[in-house]
């Protein structure tokens, strides 16, 4: 005989096939004339089975994750990608050289300078003239800032005190600045605060890695001690993007 739900190959004298149902020689659902039980037993409903074996028990639905942690799982995601646009944003911003929250304070000996972080010290630059001594060279890919210094003899402190001292030296390289012309361009000398400043165009190899071809802010500080010249450089192309980050660069140098 057997089983009229699933079909096994009941024993005699079985009275529930293995899927749980009863087995009924009549055919019917009568749970009286197959077990000689007036009610099935309280686990029938879960000992039923489908017709691949499995039972219905085991379909049941698990208790899962409750939506307060889904919530919190969740959160936990935003806040870690929220962390790591903060950081890729703040690297980003740390190599822009226009940015001034970048911008950092550089020893140079006894004297100090403000330019960006992105600024990093070189040995490209050799000073030609042995009469100046390098303070620092700093370059990136668009942006660069030479400091030097002419230390003054005794010699040249008496004359410089004999033609009247700093002032009317740095009139005097105003007006000779306004006769010279570097590369095709005429000079227009500016005074900065204490700098004497001119701009031109100029191909300069090693200063910054994007272009030879380079704009120039030259300015020049005279004090009783010595003579200090700044150069700021970007790429002659993009000189309105950047001259005014490079006049703050060296109007912020302070001479000791």
């Amino acid at each position: 005989m057997r089983c009229q739900y699933c079909g096994r190959e009941a024993q005699p004298g079985q009275v529930y096939c293995e899927c749980g149902h009863p087995i009924s020689l009549s055919g019917g659902n009568d749970y009286g004339a197959a077990s000689g039980f007036s009610e099935p037993p309280s686990d029938y409903d879960k000992n039923w089975y489908t017709p691949d074996g499995r039972s219905l028990s085991s379909l049941e639905k698990k208790p899962g994750m409750g939506f307060g942690v889904k919530v919190l799982i969740m959160l936990i995601i935003f806040a870690l990608i929220g962390v790591g646009v903060f950081f890729a944003f703040k690297l980003f911003k740390s190599k822009d050289v226009l940015n001034e929250d970048s911008w950092e304070k550089r020893e140079l000996g006894s004297c100090t300078i403000t330019i960006p972080s992105a600024l990093k010290e070189s040995d490209n630059i050799i000073e030609l003239n042995s009469n100046y001594t390098k303070l620092g060279f700093f370059t990136s890919e668009n942006a660069a800032v030479h400091v030097t210094q002419y230390q003054l003899s005794d010699n040249e402190k008496q004359v410089l005190e004999a033609q009247g001292g700093v002032n009317t030296i740095k009139q005097n390289l105003i007006a000779t600045s306004k006769k010279r012309k570097i590369n095709g361009q005429q000079l227009d000398p500016k005074e900065r605060g204490d700098l004497i400043c001119v701009e031109y165009p100029a191909t300069k190899k090693h200063y910054i890695s994007s272009t030879d071809d380079v704009w120039v802010l030259d300015a020049t500080l005279v004090t009783q001690k010595g003579v200090y010249e700044l150069e700021a450089c970007c790429p002659k192309a993009d000189k309105d993007k950047y001259i005014d980050s490079m006049y703050k660069w060296l109007e912020s140098f302070k001479a000791d």
